[in-house]
């Protein structure tokens, strides 16, 4: 049997295309090359004129201008997490040559740890952190088995700061030198700060539902109810507890449940026994609704009133089906990218001491998320 003469065809289209465009590649190459040498060169100039004048050479709120002006000049393909990853990198060279003769550090290195890890997006929301606030450094993403060997590497490469997730974040407790006394409570670490050496632990989980929370509603005095009896809702539920809510836990295990709210000294209720929802704010803290099994929903939505605050932990996808429902009700709904975000913003601002640009962070975990 012959070729069929329309499919060679074809294919001499597509070769010719990719001829084409590679050439175009090139030559866009080459007048990257061009530029980025005339922007270093600059940046080389300016160090020199700094260092004769005694003045800081470095200049982190010009980097972070830098970022909002190309952000705020973006309008074509290029979304804000590669914006900040490529422009990471070209400010880090032209810093570089500024700084060749005074005398700074290294990079600090950031991390996460968790088994698995790949799915996370501490990376690209750091790292455009690190770029806005125009801090030289790096966040990078280890699979960690053996918590115990990671802790080791935290002291022995000089990690500045570590994210801890599953499964970990209990086990690390062992490993640390010190406890923040809110973690402690809470029986979970999801922080690490290397100070000199000696390693801090805290929870910023707590934080973050809170914060994600009150953006939306005030929590004192009113009733909450966190379904789950893991170490997302004993973190909310520590939260709401200090901020004045009335708590309760619903569960599926009876024996977790009661764990967790003798814990917290609050009510609970066995997740088979619900048939009403008299609570003004309900916290999803399950992975119910999760992909791949996005189609599931850790309540029925028939029971929610149209001025219940509705938040789900659950961030991929962004919008669950339980938040769907609720939205469709009336009810107020809080993603669960707003508290990772918020969690992450005073994890930057433990391990730098800089105000996190919570809006940066936010916009590129939605961008990730909408891939």
């Amino acid at each position: 049997m012959g070729d069929n003469p329309k499919d060679n065809d074809n294919g001499l289209d597509a070769v010719t295309d990719i001829v084409g465009l590679r050439a175009e590649i090139d030559d866009i190459d080459n007048q990257i090359l061009d530029l980025l040498g005339r922007r270093v060169t600059a940046a080389k100039t300016i160090g020199s004129i700094k260092r004769r004048a005694g003045t800081i050479v470095v200049d982190k709120q010009r980097e972070g201008e830098i970022y909002r002006r190309l952000l705020s000049s973006n309008q074509k393909a290029l979304k804000a997490g590669p914006l900040h990853q490529i422009y990471r990198s070209i400010i880090s060279a032209g810093r570089s040559v500024q700084k060749s003769a005074s005398g700074s550090g290294e990079p600090a290195v950031y991390s996460v740890f968790g088994d698995p890890v790949g799915h996370s997006l501490s990376p690209v929301m750091h790292n455009s952190a690190l770029a806005r606030a125009g801090l030289d450094g790096y966040y990078l993403a280890f699979r960690v088995k053996d918590i115990a060997a990671a802790v080791s590497g935290i002291r022995g490469l000089g990690i500045r700061g570590a994210s801890i997730t599953i499964p970990h974040k209990i086990r690390i407790m062992d490993y640390l030198d010190q406890i923040d006394p809110l973690a402690v409570a809470i029986g979970a670490v999801n922080t690490v700060v290397n100070d000199r050496g000696t390693l801090h632990g805290y929870n910023t989980d707590c934080f973050g539902a809170v914060q994600a929370l009150s953006e939306k509603t005030p929590i004192k005095d009113q009733d909450v109810a966190i379904v789950g009896a893991g170490g997302g809702a004993r973190a909310a539920g520590f939260g709401i507890k200090q901020e004045g809510g009335r708590l309760t836990i619903i569960n599926r295990s009876r024996e977790r449940g009661e764990k967790l709210a003798s814990d917290l000294n609050c009510a609970f209720k066995p997740l088979e026994e619900v048939d009403r929802l008299p609570y003004k704010i309900i916290i999803n803290a399950t992975s119910v609704g999760m992909t791949p099994r996005d189609d599931s929903r850790p309540l029925n939505t028939d029971m929610l009133g149209k001025d219940t605050v509705v938040m789900d932990m659950v961030y991929n996808p962004l919008q669950t089906r339980f938040l769907a429902e609720a939205g469709q009700i009336g009810c107020t709904t809080v993603d669960g990218a707003a508290m990772f975000v918020h969690q992450g913003a005073v994890q930057f601002e433990l391990w730098t001491g800089e105000k996190a640009p919570v809006d940066v962070m936010y916009r590129v975990v939605l961008e990730e998320l909408s891939q």
